[in-house]
């Protein structure tokens, strides 16, 4: 499906790799499909109507050459992939018991993780000449490769500078990196984020034996203003300083895959509180009620179902949204 007609403005800043997910179909042969967890967000925000800029690292190849196709097709601007040479990253999805997917990346010849300061300086220049009012980032470009050490340095200034919105979402993956360093690295951009979302498969392996509750009131110290961590068909949790957790629950739907699912969330919240991004958006984020966070969580959980009712990443138009939560009982519609 195509974005919906942009009815905000709001530009949004999406910095991080793009990835074909090869995923298996019903005759047991793979599908290469465009993917990518900042990639899936920027896909997401755009659909819901806000104007993301995606700042990536683009390969030479031809999966590479399938993203770009991907990416316009989908009314992404192209302007902030910076062209080097190298391999796409490649993930093998595989599906497990719980209808969950595994992912195995190839990566080592890919520039998506290889982000250098003058990379970074430019993607300053093009955030500053959108005039985004928040950046997103995460996955495996914020705890992978060798472009952490800059990354983390241009986040930390973002930070310091205070005038945009700064959203992160760790999106472990086991295997891809020893847990002890995943942690230290997702930890130092979590002390400088203002949003940060994960699943409790996340947090369940990076800090095994702790609760939810934990790992929320954990991450509100080190820095966070607003943490959700989402449970799957259960819904989401979120966590804020002087405020009661709030619960939501999830959307039942035939599930396809969970592929894009937590992205989608990420893009849901941001487009949810784009009237509190920008400068000194910590205190103005503080003024929410819980019944505005509240709904801007549910309707995040129902993007989500959505996509998990779709083939591959393919997140919900902002009417497709609106259209669906209109079918469900009077009491949760938002």
């Amino acid at each position: 499906a195509r974005a919906a007609r942009v009815i905000s403005m709001v530009s949004v800043a999406v910095l991080g790799e793009r990835v074909i997910d090869l995923l298996p179909g019903a005759d047991g042969r793979y599908q290469a499909l465009p993917g990518g967890s900042p990639a899936n967000v920027a896909l997401g925000l755009v659909r819901l109507g806000l104007t993301p800029l995606l700042l990536a690292r683009g390969g030479d190849d031809g999966f590479s050459a399938l993203l770009d196709e991907a990416l316009a097709t989908a009314d992404l601007d192209l302007s902030g992939v910076i062209g080097a040479p190298g391999l796409a990253m490649l993930a093998v999805c595989t599906s497990t018991l719980d209808g969950a997917m595994a992912y195995t990346f190839y990566h080592r010849d890919s520039p998506d993780l290889s982000w250098t300061t003058a990379d970074l300086e430019l993607a300053e220049v093009l955030m500053n000449r959108s005039q985004v009012k928040a950046w997103h980032t995460g996955s495996l470009v914020s705890w992978l490769g060798s472009g952490v050490p800059a990354l983390l340095s241009s986040w930390q200034m973002a930070a310091a500078q205070g005038q945009i919105t700064l959203s992160y979402d760790p999106n472990a993956r086991p295997g891809a990196q020893s847990r002890d360093a995943m942690v230290t690295s997702a930890e130092q951009f979590i002390k400088s984020a203002h949003i940060v979302k994960a699943s409790d498969e996340d947090a369940d392996f990076m800090y095994p034996g702790q609760s939810l509750d934990e790992v929320g009131n954990s991450w509100l110290a080190l820095g966070a203003q607003i943490v959700v961590l989402t449970r799957g068909s259960a819904g989401a949790c979120a966590w804020r300083s002087r405020h009661d957790v709030i619960e939501v629950p999830g959307f039942e739907v035939p599930v396809v895959d969970t592929v894009g699912a937590g992205d989608t969330v990420s893009a849901a919240l941001i487009a949810g509180l784009q009237h509190y991004l920008g400068a000194d958006s910590g205190s103005r984020m503080r003024e929410l009620s819980d019944g505005q966070m509240a709904t801007i969580l549910t309707r995040a959980c129902a993007a989500a179902a959505i996509t998990c009712s779709r083939a591959g990443a393919q997140p919900p138009t902002l009417a497709e949204l609106d259209q669906f939560l209109l079918a469900q009982p009077r009491e949760i519609q938002s």
